[in-house]
């Protein structure tokens, strides 16, 4: 019997190989199987006297051939190339929109251009205006064009991801049920597991690996936990995760990948990595939506750019020019910037803009803005790619309120902002699709300047004026329209810059040319250096004008020298970066009772950082009109110059006969000592103004015995002008008149002072008031102009033929504007092809690589558990024997049973 048990184990053992080796001919083709083997295994031998003899075979296990880090390898090169494959097929398609010349931007662009300076060459021409109008038509076009393409393909890649999605949900459904299955099967007591049921969980694992990295634990129970991306959960056991896409189509702002969860779903987009989704998030996230982005950021740096410099000019009716294009910060395009999530919509009634403040500062990312508590005014802003921190901060608990970014701001402008609350933030998202021009006609290109100038007709000099600059016509700062031009581009005041001498001028309103008056604030005393080009009017937006004169004067006393009193004065700056206040160190001023003249009060004010000084004196000498005839002949009048107490030059003037204007001037005019003084001389036939170009004090000495008497007074240099403190100097007395100084504070800077001492007056008020001394133009002046020379400043009336904005129009495609300075408008449409056609080069590279990696897993993975249909084969013959040799051990047993039997018989 034991021959018998031993052919019937061979029999039994050798079919269940001869049936696993059948099983993976049969599956050779099966995704996802796992090559089997049967292993045999001996019974226990018997013991007989003779020793063991044994007793057959059996088969111990039907092992599955699975190695799991060869799964784990092919799953992570399959999710690598499944993400770069995702990242070439969409990338494919867009390298050509943006590159081809006919559907891109650049073409465009250099018509646009090339027609603003044709027009400019012939502004009169009414044909080359309506063929630039025709161009910035084309060029919104070609914007919208580009920009519409982009965001189908956004659509196709949202298509995808919800795709995407849907089949990730599925098969972790599937993997949860499979671990049920596998931790349930019959055998899995005695640590045998159902092959076929885990061969079917690593080939959805794999699938999964196609779609998204995948990360597996086993469980004791044979079930695994499977994660995905980053490490978020999506299988545990026999549960699994749902997730989903945010929105929906019709919905604005960039759609996010939700894990559904109790009461709140949360996002995970930052959280996936690899496969398929992504991939196609890494397209849409990170190039697609930057690429809109910066498309965005061209028209809105163009439409910004354009209707700056249009606003500078004049239209062929007269007018000053508007918007070319929609203005990047109305209402319906600031509001359409910022979008609140699906439940923070659901639940509030906020109102929130963005509007574009510098678009030179302007990058290409998505932002998104989280209320993060603990209580409701606490924000933080996330770079929306990333999920990086850019800023964070608190609101004020009061709208609206104002959270400062490059570039642009975000108004809160009313609503229950409260924790919890997100916002998508897109600052350059529409800017192609909401560029639109502005203008209605060829008329109303802006190509003339609003201003000009003209020099006079009796100069003597060489001197030369530019026609003037145009640099805003509204405050950079404020956003208020400057009132240097009124809203017909009309210059206001009209003025006239006069020379008082060879390196002196003065500016005055001649709005009546026959009663030129100061301006406000003045500009009575302005250097000017010959042979080189001068600047008229600051140039910087934040600079303050003030003057300061101390009192008007000293009435005739024993101390004539005690003008103005001790002060201290300080210059305190403020950096418009970071916003921090820097204090000058301290100036004193007629110091312990050392009396000092405005000239060397402006020369200590010029050694300050952000101040410029000029100082002058005037004053007006008038006889007194009732002294005619022969009564009060001959008097002696004296002209002093004085630094405070010291004089440092004196004349004595002798006029012959009556004391009158005219004597006075005539005895100026004929004393050599007096005109080494230096002091220019004005005479009205009234009144004989004397005015000296340094500052230095004036001090008049009245020598009148037979009775003239004279009035001393100091000029107001302001609008209306008028003598302030007048005084009548009578035989034997004296006056000294002190000077004014004209001071420029650039922006930031600003001058205090404290009260004089008990001795004198103030110099400066404690904080004396200043005027804006930006007018929004400039002006060059150059050569060398002669004392009496002037030039008028006037509105360019009648200018048809002016082409200095459309010059400045024309060549703004030349100048880098975006990027901080860096790129010109071509020059950024240029990184943006060459970003993508770098990205899409670097995808195909990435995918023939991972590829490779996939295909040397796959063939890993074939000789570990794939089937070799010679080897099975093989090994069917290899069974078929032996279970023909088992038959032949139990024929034998047979035969030799009958013979034992036919024996007794």
């Amino acid at each position: 019997m034991s021959l018998l048990n031993t052919g019937l184990t061979g029999i039994l053992s050798n079919q269940k190989a001869l049936e696993t080796t059948s099983n993976n001919i049969t599956n050779a083709n099966t995704p996802g199987y796992s090559r089997q083997r049967a292993d045999f295994q001996s019974n226990p031998s018997q013991a007989t006297g003779s020793g063991y003899i044994g007793q057959g075979v059996n088969i111990a296990d039907i092992q599955r051939l699975n190695d799991e880090f060869v799964n784990t390898q092919l799953r992570s090169d399959t999710t690598l190339h499944s993400e770069q494959t995702a990242l070439v097929e969409n990338l494919n398609g867009m390298d050509d929109l943006l590159g081809n010349e006919n559907t891109g931007l650049n073409q465009a662009l250099t018509q646009f251009f090339g027609t603003l300076q044709d027009a400019a060459e012939s502004p009169a021409s009414s044909s080359l205006r309506e063929q630039a109008l025709n161009q910035a038509d084309n060029l919104v076009a070609r914007f919208k064009s580009v920009d519409s393409q982009l965001r189908s393909r956004e659509q196709t890649v949202d298509d995808r991801i919800s795709a995407n999605l849907s089949e990730i949900n599925s098969l972790a459904d599937g993997i949860a049920e499979l671990n049920v299955k596998i931790a349930e099967s019959p055998g899995r007591a005695s640590g045998r597991d159902a092959n076929e049921l885990l061969d079917k969980r690593d080939e959805k694992l794999r699938q999964l690996s196609e779609l998204v990295q995948v990360q597996t634990n086993e469980n004791n129970d044979g079930t695994v936990d499977v994660s995905i991306g980053k490490g978020q959960g999506m299988v545990s056991k026999g549960t699994s995760a749902t997730l989903r896409l945010s929105g929906s189509t019709e919905q604005a702002g960039r759609r996010e990948v939700l894990l559904e969860g109790v009461g709140r779903d949360r996002a995970i987009t930052h959280e996936i990595t690899g496969g398929a989704l992504g991939g196609n998030l890494t397209f849409r996230d990170e190039i697609l939506e930057p690429t809109l982005n910066g498309i965005g950021r061209i028209a809105i740096g163009l439409s910004e750019r354009m209707n700056e410099q249009h606003q500078l000019g004049q239209d062929l009716n007269g007018n000053l020019g508007g918007n070319f294009f929609r203005d990047i910060n109305s209402e319906s395009l600031a509001r359409g910037r910022i979008t609140p999530s699906a439940e923070t919509a659901e639940n509030g009634n906020r109102q929130a803009r963005v509007d574009i403040t510098d678009s030179s500062k302007l990058d290409t990312r998505s932002y998104t803005l989280e209320f993060t508590g603990p209580d409701d005014q606490q924000y933080r802003i996330r770079d929306a790619t990333t999920g990086e921190q850019v800023k964070s901060g608190s609101i004020s608990s009061t709208q609206p309120s104002t959270i400062t970014m490059d570039g642009f701001e975000i108004e809160l402008e009313s609503g229950d902002f409260q924790q919890g609350d997100e916002f998508n933030i897109r600052p350059t998202y529409n800017g192609g699709r909401d560029m639109e021009r502005a203008i209605s006609s060829g008329e109303e290109i802006a190509l003339a300047a609003p201003i000009r100038a003209e020099a006079g007709s009796g100069n003597q000099g060489t001197g030369q004026i530019s026609q003037g600059t145009m640099l805003d016509v509204r405050d950079p700062d404020t956003g208020r329209r400057l009132d240097a031009l009124d809203e017909n581009g009309n210059l206001d005041p009209p003025m006239e810059i006069r020379f008082l001498s060879e390196n002196r001028y003065e500016v005055v309103d001649v709005s009546d040319p026959a009663n030129p008056k100061p301006l406000d604030p003045p500009m009575n005393n302005v250097r000017f250096e010959p042979g080189k080009t001068n600047t008229v009017f600051s140039g910087d937006p934040g600079s303050r004008s003030l003057t300061a004169s101390g009192p008007a004067a000293n009435g005739p006393s024993a101390d004539p020298d005690s003008i103005y009193g001790e002060q201290d004065i300080t210059i305190r700056t403020r950096d418009p970066e970071t916003g921090v206040v820097s204090t000058q160190s301290p100036i004193t001023i007629n110091e312990d009772g050392d009396k000092e003249s405005a000239q060397s009060i402006a020369d200590k004010l010029n050694n300050q950082r952000g101040v410029e000084a000029t100082a002058y004196t005037e004053v007006t000498l008038t006889p007194d009109p009732s002294d005619s005839g022969n009564t009060g002949n001959n008097p002696t009048v004296e002209v002093a110059l004085a630094d405070g107490s010291d004089v440092t030059r004196n004349v004595s003037l002798d006029v012959d006969g009556p004391l009158t204007a005219d004597s006075l001037n005539e005895a100026m005019q004929e004393n050599s000592d007096f005109q080494s003084l230096g002091l220019s001389v004005i005479n009205d036939g009234n009144s004989v103004k004397l005015r000296s170009e340094r500052g230095e004090d004036i001090r008049i000495s009245l020598d009148a015995p037979n009775g003239a008497q004279l009035g001393v007074g100091k000029p107001i240099p302001y609008e209306g002008g008028g003598t302030a403190g007048s005084q009548t100097l009578n035989d034997g007395q004296q006056r000294t008149v002190g000077g004014y100084v004209d001071t420029t504070l650039a922006a930031g800077v600003r001058l205090t002072a404290t009260d004089a001492a008990a001795s004198g007056e103030n110099f400066f008020e404690r904080a004396p008031s200043s005027d804006p001394a930006y007018k929004g133009f400039q002006f060059e002046l150059s050569g060398n102009p002669e004392a009496g020379d002037s030039f008028r400043l006037e509105t360019n009336e009648g200018g048809t033929s002016d082409n200095r904005n459309g010059l400045a129009l024309g060549d703004l495609n030349a100048k880098n504007y975006l990027d901080n300075g860096n790129f010109s408008f071509t020059d950024a449409y240029g990184s943006v092809v060459e970003d993508v056609g770098s990205r899409t080069q670097t995808a195909q590279v990435d995918q023939e690589a991972a590829g490779t990696l996939k295909e040397q897993s796959q063939k890993q993975w074939e000789e570990q558990s794939g089937v070799n249909l010679d080897e099975e084969a093989g090994r069917l013959i290899e069974f078929q024997n032996a279970y023909s040799a088992s038959s032949q051990v139990v024929s034998v047993a047979r035969d030799l049973f009958n013979t034992l039997l036919g024996t007794f018989n």
